[in-house]
């Protein structure tokens, strides 16, 4: 399921539970392919910078160290095994995988998997994964997965008969 943050113009989509989610115009192309390839998003932004600056949602309202970081960037939120499907897919692109690869330049893309201590005193977790990218990559993502001829991603221990 995908659940924007309500800066930006939303379409409804319904997931592929059938749930009906507000999502970001802008995303709608690239989240109906991630869905056709069976990743499933937790949450996207088309300009996540933008909806820091509106609603700063754990952190000071409006940090502009926080909205100018990710300015221009598309947020997808995924569980790691999607996440890392989806950037084997991507990263077979020249283009897409040079932006992965070299960090600190304004086409670098992020990718965080935040490991954090167990609430119960158990050892750390890993949580979703978060990807940014910028959004001018955002049309070359949609038309790379478009393209792709991979077989749709499948959680482990799920078969496909």
């Amino acid at each position: 399921m995908s659940v924007p943050l309500q800066t930006h113009e939303t379409r409804l989509l319904r997931t592929p539970s059938g749930v009906r989610v507000p999502i970001d115009r802008d995303l709608v192309p690239l989240i109906l392919r991630l869905w056709s390839l069976g990743l499933n998003t937790k949450a996207s932004c088309q300009n996540f910078g933008e909806s820091l600056r509106d609603s700063g949602p754990g952190m000071p309202p409006g940090d502009p160290r926080w909205s100018a970081f990710y300015s221009d960037r598309v947020w997808l939120k995924l569980s790691p095994a999607p996440a890392e499907h989806l950037i084997t897919l991507l990263g077979a692109d020249r283009e897409l995988s040079i932006a992965m690869n070299e960090w600190g330049r304004a086409a670098s893309w992020l990718c965080i998997r935040p490991v954090v201590p167990d609430v119960y005193g158990g050892p750390a977790r890993t949580r979703d994964t978060h990807l940014f990218f910028p959004r001018e990559h955002l049309d070359h993502v949609t038309d790379v997965l478009g393209r792709s001829e991979s077989v749709p991603f499948q959680p482990q221990g799920v078969s496909s008969a």
